[in-house]
């Protein structure tokens, strides 16, 4: 199998897939033989593989043979991928989603270019949302909240929770009102959490060697949560709240408000779990 590409299996894992996403990220692609969404996803990774020829790191579970890593990442729907920079979620997807989907994360860590076109000779930031160039256009717009905005949000992916504070204080320092504040700061909220316990894969060990550890519960959520996997971080919170009021000042319950902030009001999972919610409390 070629050199960006890999099967995955409970004897390398450890070695190829955790240790060499130090050094690049790592896509893992659970399938399995009988599940048909699976077999209409593999060739796209395929060919995303080899397209980026060696920026990034195809790794293939059969969960029919792999079960133990299919149960240490949770995986509860077929296919599921996530993409793993530095040991660590940091995104995920349920389901076959669009290719653009994909190359979208990986460029994001793979710095990669679009296959058929020349990178720009500029360097990265063609589309204006770097932080070089969102700066350099802030020092010509200094009070422009859709500036402001995309600056904090690219902290926000990138974890940088320093630079995404200032960019959230300097936006609501022009706009008070500003419709994005609030989803930014319980962003900023869960990446903080998150960078307190920046290792999703001692959390899960923790969690899985003790079921009662609220520390290894409430720190995982969020990394599902960052991750976009709202609907587990939302049930691991809930259960935190049920299990632990104690934890944190009741850290399950506010983490879970903060999560409703990053969806929306309308969002249905938002809706679901504020009545779960109110059944615990009452």
């Amino acid at each position: 199998m070629a050199a960006h590409k890999i099967v995955a299996t409970f004897d390398n894992f450890a070695t190829d897939v955790l240790a060499e996403s130090d050094t690049r990220p790592v896509l893992i692609d659970f399938w399995a033989p009988w599940c048909g969404p699976c077999q209409t996803l593999l060739p796209i990774l395929e060919r995303l593989a080899d397209d980026y020829a060696g920026r990034f790191l195809l790794a293939k579970v059969n969960t029919d043979e792999e079960q133990q890593i299919a149960e240490h990442f949770g995986i509860r729907s077929l296919p599921t991928v996530m993409l793993v920079h530095r040991r660590e979620i940091v995104e995920q997807h349920v389901g076959v989603q669009p290719e653009r989907v994909y190359r979208e994360a990986l460029d994001r860590l793979a710095a990669a270019p679009t296959p058929g076109t020349e990178p720009d000779p500029a360097g990265p930031g063609d589309d204006g949302n770097d932080v070089g160039h969102l700066e350099a256009a802030l020092e010509q717009r200094p009070r422009d909240p859709s500036l402001l905005v995309q600056l904090a949000e690219l902290h926000l992916r990138d974890r940088n929770a320093e630079g995404a504070t200032a960019a959230i204080e300097r936006l609501a320092a022009v706009d008070p009102a500003h419709a994005k504040l609030r989803e930014l700061r319980a962003r900023l909220a869960l990446t903080a959490i998150v960078l307190e316990s920046p290792d999703p894969v001692a959390a899960r060990e923790a969690l899985a060697s003790n079921p009662r550890d609220s520390a290894a519960r409430y720190a995982l959520a969020a990394h599902h949560a960052l991750a976009g996997d709202f609907a587990t971080a939302l049930a691991e919170w809930l259960e935190l709240m049920r299990s632990d009021r104690s934890f944190g000042d009741d850290a399950g319950r506010r983490a879970l408000v903060l999560a409703f902030d990053v969806l929306g009001d309308s969002h249905e999972l938002v809706a679901a779990y504020r009545r779960k919610m109110a059944n615990l409390l009452h």
